[in-house]
């Protein structure tokens, strides 16, 4: 169902800041100087949705109405600081607010800010001015700990977050790792010694894997690209024993783009090779294919965002590469390889669109080996400004598979789980949406273990500090557990797969357990959804990475 334009918009802004599953690509123009902006005409108009990446993680400080921009100034007010920092900080804030004004609203939802030109035509903020952002969200997040029975909550520095749990998704133990400033997780697998694997991105610079051994200790990390933005947004197992990343690299001979980046590394981190695409590009998803290569979908800009599927071999050659869905069609979400044909099946959905119009359906296709569509379904009840995950029914084959993805109920402004069953044809077997206790989820990752099990992370967002979620489902879409979690702060869970003894593994980040924590004192709620969004989910909007 299709909600208010205004609260619809301020919802996919708080989804871009919760799941992190979008990659962008900027498209400036030239235009004259709004009236009213102190940057000198001509500036770079950016669409929000696609500056939101671009400028800076923390995208969520630049674009608030007057109102929520003092409100954000409130938060840093109540900051246990010294009343000289706490001015510094403002002060340097309403500097970066006069540099990168707002030039366009509507309904008073705010779309597009204004870069100055001096910064070329990838407009993006200095590595100093995020470094100050970075401390204004810190100031914040001590401002927001405080549970709303107003007791005092200790806040952590970020850290990359490991939880094993049992098959109905008990918690077994839990292990932190320093994350730096800023970080965020996009994958998980366990490896052939039942340790574990997590593909991250680090806050601006690299993209970073972390290697655990079965305890969830750390054995290594290495962080891999140029000097350019670069990420990891997939990452699968090898036939021969090496890993496979998939992501995006500004490390390119072109200039100006942003290229799909394929790598492959051995158990021990060491880079085995490196693949780019050229053009505008990113990889967003890898599946394995039975001949050993690789399946990728992603994107590619050219005038419009173009879904696209990318097939190579097992040394990361390409083979061929198509546009799916037409001229303008998004992002390619999922794909997986379909045993029974030999072919490939296609999530695509556009996020984009859905931010500015609404709500816009995902498509699923179905290929054949060589990436020519057979058949396209269009699930109307499922919302493409969410993630679409594409799931291989354990037994089904072209029998079934299923899409988890969002669907807005009657009345909700967030989008919640959503579970469509389509079979080999692309026929609708069945939809539910499951209910969260906590309230809506937005989904994260799943995997079907096995027969009849289905099990999925997210994030309830319910305005303030936030837990991660896994839930457990039968065959028939049931809930069968639901386990929140976190501690007093925010926590977020992107990433799950099942381990060898029928349980889970569950990567995120988390500010309530780790090193370097600090007391933020009780205060009184009420300073607004955006100052909220901003103190709680700063340092989880980034999970693509950096960008170029």
């Amino acid at each position: 169902m299709k909600a208010d334009p205004m609260k619809h918009l301020r919802a996919i802004l708080c989804i871009l800041l919760l799941s992190g599953l979008f990659v962008l690509t900027a498209a400036a123009a030239e235009t004259p100087r709004p009236a009213g902006s102190p940057v000198k005409a001509p500036v770079g108009r950016i669409e929000i949705d696609d500056a939101v990446k671009q400028a800076t993680p923390y995208y969520v400080m630049l674009v608030g109405t007057d109102d929520e921009r003092e409100n954000l100034l409130d938060y840093i007010d109540c900051s246990p600081r010294s009343a000289e920092e706490k001015e510094a900080l403002k002060e340097s804030l309403r500097e970066i607010w006069r540099k990168y004004p707002v030039v366009r609203e509507i309904e008073s939802a705010v779309t597009r800010i204004a870069f100055d030109p001096a910064v070329g035509r990838s407009p993006t903020l200095t590595n100093e001015e995020n470094a100050v952002l970075a401390g204004i969200s810190g100031a914040m997040a001590e401002a927001f700990a405080a549970t709303p029975t107003g007791t005092q909550a200790t806040w952590y520095d970020l850290s990359i977050w490991l939880i094993r749990t049992d098959g109905q998704g008990n918690e077994v133990w839990n292990r932190t790792c320093p994350a730096g400033d800023s970080a965020d997780v996009a994958s998980v697998l366990q490896v052939d010694d039942g340790g574990y694997l997590i593909a991250a991105n680090t806050g601006f610079r690299d993209a970073l894997l972390l290697r655990t051994d079965a305890d969830g200790n750390e054995v290594w990390r290495k962080t891999y690209g140029g000097p350019d933005w670069d990420s990891a947004r997939a990452v699968v197992a090898t036939d021969d024993g090496n890993y496979v990343v998939a992501g995006s690299t500004g490390w390119t001979p072109e200039k100006d783009t942003r290229s799909a980046w394929l790598f492959k590394v051995a158990p021990d981190g060491r880079e085995v090779w490196s693949r780019t695409f050229p053009g505008d590009g990113l990889f967003s998803t890898v599946d394995l294919t039975a001949d050993g290569g690789f399946i990728l979908g992603g994107k590619r800009t050219s005038g419009t965002d173009n879904a696209w599927l990318v097939k190579v071999d097992r040394d990361g050659f390409e083979e061929w590469n198509r546009i799916i869905g037409g001229n303008g069609s998004g992002l390619v979400d999922s794909v997986i390889s379909t045993p029974i044909d030999g072919g490939y099946l296609v999530a695509v959905r556009k996020p984009w669109e859905a931010a500015r119009s609404g709500t816009v359906p995902v498509r699923v296709f179905q290929t054949d080996p060589s990436g020519e569509v057979l058949w396209t379904k269009t699930l109307d009840g499922m919302d493409g400004g969410t993630g679409a995950i594409l799931l291989e029914v354990p037994g089904g084959g072209a029998v079934g598979y299923l899409v988890a993805g969002g669907a807005f109920r009657p009345g909700s402004d967030l989008p919640g789980l959503c579970l469509i069953m389509i079979g080999g044809t692309g026929n609708v077997a069945w939809t539910v949406m499951p209910g969260i206790p906590g309230g809506p989820l937005l989904v994260t990752s799943a995997v079907a273990p096995s027969p009849g099990r289905y099990a999925f992370t997210g994030t309830v967002y319910a305005g303030g500090p936030h837990d991660g979620w896994l839930v457990l489902l039968d065959h028939t879409g049931n809930v069968t557990a639901a386990r929140s979690f976190g501690g007093d702060a925010t926590d977020d869970i992107s990433a799950l797969a099942a381990t060898a003894d029928g349980g889970y593994i569950l990567a995120g980040t988390t500010r309530s357990f780790g090193e370097n924590g600090w007391t933020a004192p009780a205060h009184a709620p009420g300073f607004g959804a955006l100052a909220a969004t901003a103190a709680c989910g700063i340092g989880l909007l980034r999970r693509g990475g950096k960008r170029g």
